[in-house]
């Protein structure tokens, strides 16, 4: 065995001095450093929202406010909105930079830094970083919707997850959209409970906003804002919007009655009102199934009448009635038809007679085609077709000399794509 000398000695000293400082200077990277806020003095909502005297408040030194997330922004209906809600209040908060908080999330807010203000009546608590004043708690923690009617959201309500009951949007909104998805531009419709009126604000940029609104009675959840004197309702889930029952708050309508038989009709629809369901003196303008009806359309500065059904969500049967006319031998029917976004194999109009039609009976009456030339789908969009004259002793019994009607009727189906816009003009029976 070699003796361990003085040159041995010092290497290995020098090695484990290496291997000691190798390790000293080795870093974690895994695990950052933990960010803790500070909590301070805790207050309710309710407390937060007695902070404001009329003007804003920037908070500082250490308070936090501990809350539960009752509506976020995934559906796009809100942006840099965060609705939160606690056992004594609820109240907006206004994100610096949008995203990280979701429905159902515990959180504490820590408010240094934060502005209590109002926004056109509307108190909020503005300037939240999520990153610096928000610590969540803990997720999937639902808070259970609170059942009032239209008229008890008053400003007291601001902020709070609410579910109203027995509603549905006003009879003038049928056929719109929650809000124009095309443009993204924001809209208000109109709630109602039979007795009084909610706004329903949605964003164009909402996932729902080109969706029609349902015309039913039922229950809608959601979140109270206000604007000014105006109270809001902002759906957070259109899941959560189940308006499929009857309609109690619509007055009865009034039965259809017929005019004294005319000796003949001269209808330019000149007096119609673009996108408002037509009414004119005499003429019958009612759905045998579903809700659409014809409508006032502007063509090239002209006004005609139309029927769709473009975002009905189902069929569609729509009938035009005219005046009754007293039959004379020689009489002939004449118009013009016009097809728009036509869709392909889909004839939608159908131009009926009929001489026991009595106003009730739009389903089961007698009604014969009319032989009269039509738009159809191999005619090009936004062309219009002379019917010609059409003798109506061709389609009446022989010898006949009393009254009748002509309808126009429209299918569709928006369900299945049928949705072409059929348009009629120029009426005439001489």
């Amino acid at each position: 065995m070699q003796p361990f000398s003085a040159m041995n000695f010092r290497t290995a000293v020098l090695t484990l001095a290496v291997a000691v400082v190798a390790v000293a200077c080795k870093k974690e990277f895994d695990t950052p450093p933990e960010r803790t806020l500070p909590t301070g003095q805790v207050l309710t909502v309710a407390q937060l929202r007695s902070l404001f005297t009329g003007v804003p408040k920037r908070f500082g030194g250490d308070s936090s406010v501990y809350a539960v997330v009752t509506a976020d922004e995934q559906n796009g209906n809100l942006y840099k909105n965060i609705y939160i809600q606690d056992h004594t209040g609820a109240i907006v908060m206004r994100l610096l930079n949008s995203g990280g908080l979701y429905q159902g999330d515990s959180i504490r807010i820590y408010l240094p830094g934060t502005v209590l203000g109002s926004y056109a009546g509307m108190l909020q608590l503005d300037s939240v970083d999520v990153d610096n004043n928000v610590v969540k708690q803990a997720t999937q923690v639902q808070k259970t919707p609170e059942t009032v009617t239209v008229g008890q959201i008053t400003p007291a309500m601001q902020g709070r997850l609410v579910r109203l009951n027995g509603v549905q949007f006003a009879s003038t909104d049928q056929g719109l959209t929650y809000a124009n998805a095309i443009s993204q531009e924001t809209q208000n419709r109109n709630l109602s409970d039979c007795t009084n009126e909610v706004i329903v604000r949605t964003s164009g940029f909402a996932n729902f906003a080109g969706q029609q609104l349902p015309m039913g009675n039922g229950s809608i959840v959601g979140v109270v804002g206000q604007f000014n004197s105006d109270m809001q309702l902002f759906i957070r889930n259109i899941n959560e919007v189940q308006l499929n029952g009857d309609r109690p708050c619509d007055p009865l309508p009034e039965p259809p009655t017929l005019c004294d038989p005319a000796q003949g009709v001269e209808q330019d629809f000149g007096t119609a009102v673009a996108n408002i369901d037509l009414s004119l003196e005499c003429w019958i303008n009612l759905p045998q199934a579903g809700t659409r009806k014809w409508r006032g359309y502007t063509v090239s500065g002209d006004m005609a009448v139309q029927a769709t059904s473009f975002q009905s969500g189902g069929a569609d049967i729509a009938w035009l009635v005219s005046p009754v006319v007293q039959y004379t031998p020689g009489q002939t029917l004449s118009f013009r038809s016009q097809r728009g976004f036509g869709v392909a194999g889909h004839q939608a109009l159908s131009v009926l007679i009929s001489t026991n039609y009595n106003a009730s009976n739009l389903a089961t009456a007698n009604w014969v085609e009319v032989p009269a030339t039509l738009a159809t789908p191999a005619t090009p969009d936004q062309q219009w077709v002379p019917s010609g004259n059409v003798d109506l002793s061709s389609v009446l019994p022989a010898g006949y000399s009393g009254s009748y009607v002509i309808g126009f009727r429209y299918s569709g189906n928006g369900a299945t794509g049928q949705t072409t816009n059929v348009r009629i003009d120029d009426v005439a029976i001489q």
